[in-house]
C-alpha cells in the first residue's frame, strides 16, 4: 500500500472530456413572413407546394373576401405565395374557376350558396413531383330545398399542380332528392379536414347521420367513394368522426390505411384506422383507440409519420383540450408493430403551459437534422396568451425521443403573431439547401411563417494527450522556475450533406475541469500572451473534411496529485448565412 500510495503522487493521470454545444438547425433568426388581408384569418391552414421548380406557400383564409366571386360574401380565399424572387413578400389569390354568379345550379337537386363557405378551411397535397391540391370549403350549403332545409353539405376543389383554374369539383356529400338536415349525408360538412395520397382523395364530414360523422375516400383511379358501413362505428351520435383524417402504411408497407379522428366519442374521443377493400368499396376497422379524459378532444388532430424507419406508419393522435390545470394539451404516441396492430409508446405534452391548446397541429417534417428518422412539429396556438409556439420532435430507432430538440416561440419570432402553430406543413425543401423546411400559420394576426432548416454539420474532434506524466521530473520553465507540463494537441474536421465549404469555429480548452466546477484554483494551467489561465479560447476556420490541428503546452502548478485530472473542450460553429 505504501508502494501505491507514492505511484500516486508521483503521476498525473489525465482524462479527457470533450463537450458539444447542442445546435438547432431551424433558422429562427431570418424567418420569411407573409401577410393576408386583416381579419381574413389568413394561415388558418398552409401548405407547402411545388410544380417544377418554383416553390410556393399556399394559404387559407376562409374569412376573406374573393376577388374572383365578388358577389358571394365572405367565401374565403386560398392563396399562393411565391418563395423566391418575391422580395415584397406578396400573396395572390388564387382562381378556382367558379364564377361570381349565386345560387348556381350543382345537380337535379342542388343549388348552391357559398356566403361564409370557409373556403381554405383544409388543404392538402398529393404527395408526388406534379401533385394535385385539395382545397376545402366546409360549409358550403345546397339550398335548394331551401324553404323546408338548408343543407351544410360542404365543398371540395382538386386545384391542377400548375394553380391554374381548371380544377375539378367535389361535393362528396351530394345526393339526389335527399333534403333531410341531419339524416345521412345532408348536413355532413365534408372537407372541414382534408388528406391527399397518390391515389386517394380523403375528406372527413363530421356532421354525417346526426353529427356521428364519417369519412369520404374517393379513389381517383375508378373515380368510386369508399362507403363505411360498419354500425358499431356509425350507430354512435354526436362522435364527430372526420374531425380530422390522414392516411399511412399501417397494415403493410405496400397498402395505404385511412384514419379517422372522433374527438366527441364517448366524451373522451376515439380514433380508428380503416382499410380499404376494393372488392366491396368498403371500410373496414381494423384499430381503435380511445382518449383518457373527458372533454380532451382526442382525435381532433393526426400525424401519420414512420417515426422508426421501419417501412410501417406510426401515429400521433392530439388531445388539445386535455387538462390537468386547463387545457395544457397532450398528444398520444402509437407505435406500429405490425399488422396494423399499434402500441402506445408514451404521452407528449410539450412545456404543458396553462391553456396551450398543445397538439392543436401536427405535421410530419421529413428527415430535418439528417439522422435518418423524420421528425415532427406539434402545434400549441394558444401558449403564451394567445401568441402561440411549435415545438419540435426527433424520431429514432424506438419510436419517438420524448424531449423535444427545439420550441418554436412565436414571441420569439414576431411578438406581433397571434395563434402561432394553428396551421403546420412540412417535408418540403423549400430554398433548394438539401433540407426540408417548414410553415407555420398564425391565423390570428393574418400571418405564415416559413422557417428554413439549416445544413447539418457534424464535427470530429480528436484530443490528443499523453495517459500518465511523472511528475518527479519537470520537463519546461515557466520563466525561470522548473515546471511540469504535458503536450495537449486538438484536431477538428467537419462534414455534412449540403454544408458550406468553410466554417468557422470557436472553442474553449478547459484544465482541471472538477477544480473549476468548485471555484477552486486548476492545478494546470496554459500560458496564453504571457498571461497564465486555466482556460484558452480559440477560433479557427475550416474548411470541408480538412483536419485542422491546435497545439498547446499545458503546465502543471502542484507537485503532488491525488485524483484524475480531467480537460473540458467545449465547441460551437459561427452562425451560417442562408
Amino acid at each position: 500500500m505504501p508502494a501505491a500510495r507514492r505511484c500516486g503522487a508521483r503521476v498525473l493521470w489525465t482524462l479527457l472530456w470533450v463537450a458539444v454545444v447542442r445546435s438547432y438547425n431551424v433558422d429562427v433568426d431570418r424567418p420569411v413572413i407573409f401577410r393576408g388581408p386583416n381579419g381574413s384569418f389568413f394561415g388558418y391552414s398552409v401548405l407547402q407546394h411545388y410544380h417544377d421548380s418554383t416553390r410556393w406557400v399556399l394559404v387559407g383564409a376562409p374569412k376573406a373576401e374573393s376577388k374572383y366571386s365578388t358577389s358571394v360574401q365572405s367565401p374565403g380565399a386560398v392563396f399562393k405565395c411565391r418563395v423566391h424572387t418575391n422580395p415584397d413578400r406578396r400573396c395572390t389569390e388564387l382562381d378556382m374557376g367558379r364564377g361570381n354568379s349565386r345560387g348556381m345550379l350543382c345537380g337535379k337537386t342542388c343549388k348552391e350558396d357559398r356566403d361564409d363557405e370557409w373556403m381554405g378551411v383544409s388543404l392538402a397535397r398529393q404527395p408526388k413531383a406534379g401533385g394535385s391540391v385539395l382545397a376545402c370549403a366546409h360549409r358550403w350549403k345546397n339550398v335548394y330545398y331551401e324553404t323546408e332545409y338548408i343543407l351544410p353539405h360542404g365543398f371540395c376543389n382538386i386545384i391542377p399542380p400548375d394553380l391554374q383554374s381548371k380544377g375539378r369539383k367535389l361535393l362528396p356529400c351530394y345526393e339526389e332528392y335527399k333534403k333531410k338536415y341531419g339524416e345521412e349525408h345532408g348536413s355532413c360538412q365534408a372537407g372541414i379536414a382534408g388528406f391527399f395520397t397518390e391515389e386517394l382523395v380523403i375528406m372527413g364530414a363530421p356532421g354525417s347521420y346526426y353529427w356521428t360523422g364519417t369519412v369520404k375516400v374517393l379513389n381517383l383511379t375508378d373515380n368510386t367513394y369508399y362507403k363505411l358501413n360498419d354500425d358499431a362505428v356509425i350507430a354512435r351520435r354526436y362522435t364527430y368522426l372526420g374531425y380530422a383524417v390522414t392516411a399511412g402504411h399501417f397494415s403493410q408497407p405496400t397498402t395505404t390505411d385511412i384514419v379517422g379522428g372522433a374527438p366527441q366519442d364517448g366524451g373522451i374521443g376515439k380514433v380508428y384506422i380503416f382499410r380499404t377493400d376494393r372488392q366491396s368499396g368498403s371500410l373496414i376497422k381494423i384499430f381503435q383507440a380511445s382518449g383518457k379524459k373527458m372533454g380532451s378532444y382526442f382525435g381532433s388532430s393526426l400525424c401519420a409519420v414512420d417515426l422508426n424507419s421501419d417501412g410501417l406508419s406510426d401515429l400521433l393522435v392530439g388531445a388539445p383540450m386535455f387538462s390537468e390545470i386547463r387545457d395544457e394539451g397532450q398528444v398520444t404516441v402509437y407505435i406500429n408493430r405490425g399488422n396494423g396492430v399499434l402500441e402506445e409508446q408514451l404521452t407528449l405534452d410539450g412545456d404543458s403551459a396553462y391553456n396551450a391548446h398543445f397538439g392543436e397541429s401536427m405535421a410530419a417534417l421529413g428527415d430535418i437534422d439528417d439522422d435518418g428518422f423524420p421528425d415532427v412539429a406539434i402545434g400549441a396556438p394558444k401558449e403564451d396568451n394567445y401568441i402561440g409556439a411549435v415545438y419540435i420532435y426527433h424520431g429514432d430507432a424506438n419510436g419517438i425521443i420524448p424531449q423535444y430538440s427545439m420550441k418554436l416561440s412565436g414571441q420569439t419570432i414576431n411578438p406581433k403573431l397571434r395563434m402561432f402553430g394553428q396551421s403546420i406543413s412540412g417535408g418540403v425543401d423549400m430554398d433548394s439547401n438539401g433540407y426540408p423546411d417548414m410553415t407555420v400559420g398564425a391565423f390570428l394576426s393574418d400571418n405564415v411563417v416559413l422557417l428554413r432548416s439549416r445544413p447539418v454539420i457534424t464535427m470530429d474532434v480528436s484530443i490528443f494527450l499523453p495517459i500518465s506524466i511523472n511528475i518527479t521530473a519537470p520537463q519546461c520553465h515557466d520563466g525561470l522556475q522548473p515546471v511540469n507540463c504535458f503536450n495537449v494537441t486538438a484536431c477538428f474536421r467537419f462534414n455534412g450533406k449540403h454544408v458550406p465549404g468553410e466554417i468557422g469555429l470557436n472553442y474553449n480548452l478547459t484544465a482541471d475541469v472538477a477544480k473549476k466546477e468548485k471555484s477552486q484554483q486548476p492545478r494546470v494551467y496554459f500560458v496564453t500572451s504571457g498571461e497564465a489561465a486555466g482556460q484558452t479560447t480559440e477560433k479557427l476556420q475550416l474548411s470541408f473534411m480538412q483536419e485542422k490541428c491546435k497545439h498547446y503546452l499545458a503546465y502543471v502548478k502542484v507537485s503532488s496529485f491525488m485524483s484524475f485530472l480531467a480537460l473540458a473542450l467545449l465547441h460551437s460553429l459561427k452562425k451560417l448565412t442562408l
